[in-house]
C-alpha cells in the first residue's frame, strides 16, 4: 500500500481544531510559509471554523485517527462582487510532507470549491518556498503577481507570491455559490 493509500480526507470539525493549530503553530513558530509572528490560539481556530466553514470547505486529511494536513478556503475579498473567488490553504504536520497529504487535500477542495460554483481560487505563498510553489504548480495555479517585500519575519524580508487556478468559466450573471457536503 503506498503512503497515499493510507491517507483520508474527511470534514474538519470542532474537535479537529487543537491538530489543526498545532500544525499551523508549527509553521508560524519556526518556518516562513506563515508570516504571522504569534501563534494563533485554539478559540481563534474555532472561530475561523466556525465562521468560514458554513460556506467554504474546511477539511483534514488523516492517517488513521491523525490529522496530518489541513486545507481550507476563506473569502479572497468580503465585496460581494467577489462572491466567486476563494483564497485556499494547505498546510502538511511536520514530518509528513512527501507522502502525498497536500495532493489528496488541494485534489479534495478544489474539487468541493468548483461544486460549489466557485470560479476562481487565490493563494498567497511566501517566496521562496519550493514544496508550496510545487504544489501550486501541479494543480493548476498560475503565478498573477508578486507583492515585494511584503512580510518581514526572522530577520529577512519576504515576497508573497500570488497564485490564482480558475475552476471554470464565469456565467452571466453568476449563481449563487452553493456549500455541499464535503
Amino acid at each position: 500500500m503506498s503512503d497515499n493509500e493510507a491517507i483520508s480526507v474527511r470534514s474538519a470539525g470542532p474537535d479537529d481544531v487543537p491538530a489543526i493549530c498545532a500544525i499551523v503553530n508549527h509553521y508560524i513558530e519556526h518556518d516562513t510559509s506563515n508570516l504571522r509572528t504569534q501563534p494563533q490560539t485554539e478559540d481563534e481556530w474555532a472561530r475561523e471554523l466556525a465562521e468560514f466553514g458554513r460556506r467554504f470547505p474546511w477539511i483534514v486529511a488523516c492517517e488513521g485517527p491523525i490529522v496530518v494536513g489541513v486545507a481550507y478556503a476563506k473569502p479572497w475579498n468580503p465585496r460581494g462582487a467577489y462572491a466567486w473567488t476563494a483564497e485556499s490553504t494547505v498546510y502538511i504536520a511536520d514530518g509528513q510532507t512527501g507522502k502525498g497529504v497536500g495532493s489528496a487535500l488541494y485534489d479534495r477542495l478544489l474539487k468541493l470549491l468548483e461544486q460549489m460554483g466557485f470560479r476562481s481560487v487565490m493563494a498567497g505563498l511566501t517566496s521562496p518556498n519550493p514544496g508550496s510553489e510545487a504544489l501550486h504548480d501541479a494543480f493548476g495555479y498560475e503565478r498573477v503577481g508578486t507583492i515585494r517585500r511584503a512580510g518581514y519575519k526572522f530577520g529577512t524580508w519576504y515576497d508573497v507570491v500570488l497564485w490564482q487556478r480558475e475552476l471554470a468559466e464565469p456565467e452571466d450573471p453568476p449563481r449563487p455559490t452553493t456549500p455541499v457536503e464535503p
